[in-house]
C-alpha cells in the first residue's frame, strides 16, 4: 500500500520509498509528503441562456459570456464550446476559435462550418486542447466571425450554449 491521502490523516508512505540520495525511512516520507501535489485542476464553464448572440463581423470578435479566467499550473488546458449555430445566408460560413491570453489556439481562423441554406441549424460543437501552459493566470475565450450574414449562436433555455476549459493535471 504505497500511498493513502486522507483528509484527516494527511499522507502515509508504507513501505518507505527511496529517495535519489539512496536514502529511506522518514526523511523520505517526508518528502513525498512535501513533494506530492493534491490541488485540483482548474476549472470553469459558462453556460448562456439569456439569448441567442448574433454577429456580422468579419473579423474575430469575443463570443458574449465564453470567457474563464482561472490560474493554472503548468499543465495544458482543454477548452470546447456545446453550440448550435446557424446564418442568414446560404454559403456562409461561421467560423469559432479559441484565445488563450489573447493567441489564437486553432489556426488564424478556427474551425468553419458552411451553411449550406438559409438559417440552416447546425450543431456547431468543437473542442481542443492548448500547448503547456505557463504557471499563471489565464483567459481563455471563444471568439468567432462570419464571412458574410448574421452568424447566430442559439443562447436561450431550450438551446443553452455552454463554453468550457479545464486544466490537464
Amino acid at each position: 500500500m504505497p500511498f493513502i491521502l486522507d483528509s484527516t490523516t494527511g499522507l502515509t508512505v508504507s513501505p518507505p520509498i527511496a529517495v535519489a540520495q539512496g536514502g529511506t525511512g522518514a526523511a523520505t516520507a517526508a518528502a513525498a509528503r512535501t513533494s506530492l501535489d493534491v490541488t485540483y485542476p482548474a476549472h470553469g464553464r459558462v453556460v448562456r441562456t439569456a439569448g441567442d448572440v448574433t454577429t456580422t463581423s468579419t473579423s474575430l470578435v469575443d463570443t458574449p459570456g465564453a470567457t474563464v479566467t482561472f490560474t493554472t499550473g503548468a499543465f495544458p488546458v482543454a477548452y470546447g464550446a456545446a453550440q448550435t449555430s446557424y446564418n442568414n445566408t446560404a454559403g456562409a460560413h461561421m467560423l469559432s476559435n479559441v484565445a488563450v491570453d489573447g493567441v489564437l489556439q486553432i489556426g488564424t481562423s478556427g474551425i468553419r462550418y458552411y451553411q449550406i441554406g438559409v438559417n440552416n441549424r447546425t450543431n456547431a460543437s468543437f473542442s481542443g486542447i492548448t500547448a503547456t501552459l505557463t504557471a499563471a493566470s489565464h483567459t481563455i475565450k471563444q471568439v468567432w466571425r462570419v464571412s458574410e450574414g448574421t452568424g447566430t449562436i442559439e443562447a436561450g433555455t431550450d438551446f443553452a450554449h455552454l463554453f468550457y476549459a479545464h486544466e490537464i493535471r
